[in-house]
C-alpha cells in the first residue's frame, strides 16, 4: 500500500493535469449516475448494483484507506478518529434519521440519506487528499484512478438507493450533482491549503473517512442487499468482485 508522502509546492505544469483530473471525476461520476436513470429498474437489479458498490467500499476501507492512515509515523489519533468516523455516521443514522414505522419506502429513504451523507463526507476528504498528494507525480495519479474506480459504482449505488426510496428524478439528479461535485470541489478549494501539508494531516482525515465509510458499508449497504435471500450467491459474487477491483488497483499501483 502506498504511504502518504509530504506534499510539496504545487508546480505550474501540474495545474492543468490537476484541473483535468477534477473535471474527469465530476463528469464521469455524474454521467454514470445519470445513465442509471435512463432505464426503469426493478428493485432486485438495483440491489445487485448496491452489492457491488458495498464490495468496492469495503475494499477501499481495508485495502486503501486504513493502510494509508497507518503509516510508520502515524499520529496516535488515527484509531480514535476511525472509531469517531464510524460512530458519527451511526449517530446520524440511528438518532437523527430514525427509520420509524413508515414501511419499506421510508426505510429505503433513511438508508439512502445515510449513505449519501457518509459517501459525501468520504468524497470531501478524498478531495482534500487529492489536493494534498497532487504535486507528487507518483501518488497523485494513483489516487485519482483509485477515486475514479470507486466513484463510478458509488454513483450507481447511490442512484439505486434513491430509486428504491422512490425519490423524484429531479431530486435524484440534484443529489447526484452534489455527490459528484464533492470530491473535485473540495480538491480545488483546498489546494492552496496543502501546498506544504504533511502526510499526518491526510492520515487523520483518512482514518475519519474510513470509519464513516465502514459504517456505510456494514451498517447500511450489506443489510439492505441481504435482507432477502433472493440471488444471494450472485450478490455475494458481486460483493467479492467489488473488493477484487480495489485489490487489483492496489497491486497495479503498488
Amino acid at each position: 500500500m502506498t504511504q502518504l508522502p509530504q506534499a510539496s509546492s504545487f508546480p505550474a505544469p501540474m495545474a492543468n493535469s490537476f484541473l483535468i483530473y477534477c473535471f474527469i471525476l465530476f463528469i464521469t461520476t455524474l454521467g454514470i449516475g445519470l445513465l442509471t436513470l435512463v432505464k426503469k429498474w426493478e428493485d432486485e437489479p438495483l440491489h445487485l448494483f448496491v452489492s457491488f458498490g458495498a464490495g468496492i467500499f469495503l475494499g477501499v476501507v481495508f485495502l486503501q484507506i486504513v493502510p494509508a492512515a497507518l503509516i510508520d509515523d502515524a499520529p496516535p489519533l488515527v484509531p480514535a478518529l476511525l472509531l469517531a468516523g464510524f460512530l458519527t455516521i451511526f449517530f446520524l443514522e440511528r438518532f437523527l434519521l430514525t427509520h420509524g414505522d413508515g414501511g419499506v419506502v421510508h426505510e429505503h429513504k433513511a438508508v439512502a440519506i445515510t449513505v449519501l451523507l457518509g459517501l459525501t463526507v468520504h468524497s470531501l476528504i478524498e478531495g482534500l487528499g487529492l489536493a494534498a498528494l497532487n504535486s507528487n507525480q507518483q501518488f497523485g495519479p494513483a489516487l485519482f484512478f483509485s477515486i475514479l474506480a470507486h466513484n463510478i459504482p458509488a454513483a450507481i449505488s447511490l442512484v439505486s438507493l434513491f430509486l428504491l426510496a422512490r425519490f423524484s428524478k429531479k431530486l435524484v439528479v440534484l443529489l447526484l450533482f452534489v455527490f459528484s461535485f464533492s470530491t473535485p470541489g473540495a480538491a480545488v478549494i483546498s489546494l492552496p491549503l496543502f501546498s506544504h501539508a504533511h502526510g499526518t494531516y491526510t492520515a487523520n482525515l483518512s482514518a475519519l473517512t474510513a470509519g464513516s465509510l465502514l459504517y456505510v458499508a456494514t451498517g447500511e449497504l450489506l443489510p439492505e442487499v441481504f435482507h432477502t435471500s433472493t440471488r444471494k450467491w450472485l450478490k455475494l459474487a458481486l460483493l467479492i468482485t467489488g473488493i477484487a477491483v480495489i485489490l487489483f488497483i492496489e497491486l497495479f499501483y503498488h
